[in-house]
């Protein structure tokens, strides 16, 4: 996947169904024609960690339209019938767990799904499930959070496609947070950020290889306005 960031990365996201699964599937074909070089899709659950009220909202509006994970997938291949932009697919344990973490990983590699994040998967409980990805052919992504040097190499290891920082800490901590994964690790770094201010974002990708817009599309429903937003994003990064 470190391809992807011959250039810098700007990463869409959003909520699979939010508000409906023909607006998602619209919102990234959008996405992906505008230039966006991989996005990152959730399967809607009831208590994401580690997100602000606007992905939490996203999240209960897709649960309240009715949306179940077999229809997400279902979702994922309507994109893929329009598309071939990268997915990396952000899931929590409980779902891959009761869907079974091998079946899981064997639907996200027929679906042509590049990577997988679980927010909430504790790194010492990441080898079950991490080995079922890698044998189907899909990155388990290893997120980031604020520690020690020493731990941060022992987070950073085993990881594969590339790096996601969350969350987007101010200097110095942010640069000190970045010395000590380039320290232990040659992959490329994505930082999350719920900011939607192109400086921001900017300034954000001239420290990494790409920066994963956590808000700026979620809720958003007209694909034009997709289509703008990609391309300011992208343009304020070049």
């Amino acid at each position: 996947m470190t391809e992807i960031f011959k250039q810098k990365a700007v990463i869409p996201f959003q909520v699979i169904g939010d508000p409906d699964v023909k607006t998602t599937v619209a919102n990234v074909v959008a996405e992906a024609a505008a230039g966006a070089p991989l996005i990152e899709l959730a399967l809607p659950f009831s208590d994401p960690v580690a997100d602000g009220p606007a992905v939490k909202a996203a999240n209960l509006r897709a649960l309240d339209g009715g949306i179940s994970i077999p229809e997400a997938f279902d979702a994922i291949a309507a994109i893929r019938a329009q598309t071939a932009v990268p997915i990396v697919l952000v899931t929590y344990t409980n779902i891959a767990f009761v869907y079974g973490f091998e079946a899981f990983a064997n639907k996200a590699a027929g679906l042509n799904v590049a990577g997988v994040i679980v927010p909430d998967m504790p790194h010492e409980e990441a080898h079950l499930f991490a080995p079922f990805l890698a044998k189907a052919g899909v990155d388990f992504i290893t997120i980031v959070g604020p520690a020690s040097p020493d731990r941060t190499a022992t987070v950073v290891e085993p990881a594969v496609g590339f790096l996601t920082l969350f969350p987007a800490l101010p200097e110095p901590l942010l640069g000190q947070e970045l010395g000590a994964v380039h320290a232990a690790s040659a992959l490329p770094i994505v930082i999350n950020t719920a900011s939607d201010d192109p400086d921001t974002i900017k300034t954000l990708a001239q420290k990494v290889a790409g920066v994963q817009l956590t808000e700026a599309f979620v809720g958003l429903t007209e694909p034009a306005e997709v289509t703008a937003r990609t391309i300011k994003y992208l343009n304020a990064v070049k």
